[in-house]
């Protein structure tokens, strides 16, 4: 990975886990209309493992959606950390591609035990709780500030219909 921006612009925890992760899984997306949708796959048989990834930019309320965000990273061994690692870099790289330079919002609704035990902890973003519904779910949003980091290890491939 070329590592263009200092480690002190994202915490020390992503610093120390992005190499890894871009050491055995690699990130592809595909244009699907207003949104961008991502797939992870492990370098060494160069499958697919990620379930559904997929995020929109609603330019009016200039919010960030991530819509689905299902990695499939915690059914393979050594991942622990690796989940934060990819919605850091996905995020990132749907900045990158949308040219978000200003901050904006992310939004994004998920469980409340999802929230309590993964995006709560995320030491580079500051998701709260917006709205608690019915089954435990959740609508959480989190300022982001796009970091301009070098997401060229991103490739496009073509949307299978």
């Amino acid at each position: 990975m070329n590592d263009t921006c200092p480690n002190d612009m994202f915490s020390a925890f992503m610093a120390s886990h992005l190499q890894d992760f871009f050491n055995h899984f690699g990130v592809n997306f595909c244009i699907d209309g207003p949104q961008l949708e991502y797939f992870v796959y492990q370098k060494i048989t160069g499958l697919d493992i990620s379930c559904s990834l997929t995020v929109n930019f609603d330019k009016t309320a200039e919010q960030i959606n991530v819509m689905t965000f299902y990695p499939g990273l915690l059914l393979h061994p050594r991942t622990r950390y690796f989940s934060a690692v990819c919605f850091f870099m996905v995020l990132n790289h749907f900045a990158n591609f949308h040219h978000i330079k200003c901050d904006c919002k992310i939004f994004l609704k998920t469980k409340r035990d999802v929230f309590d035990n993964f995006y709560s902890l995320l030491k580079d973003f500051d998701f709260l709780i917006l709205l608690t519904g019915k089954d435990e779910q959740v609508e959480i949003e989190s300022c982001f500030f796009p970091l301009g980091i070098d997401t060229s290890m991103f490739s496009e491939r073509a949307l299978l219909l």
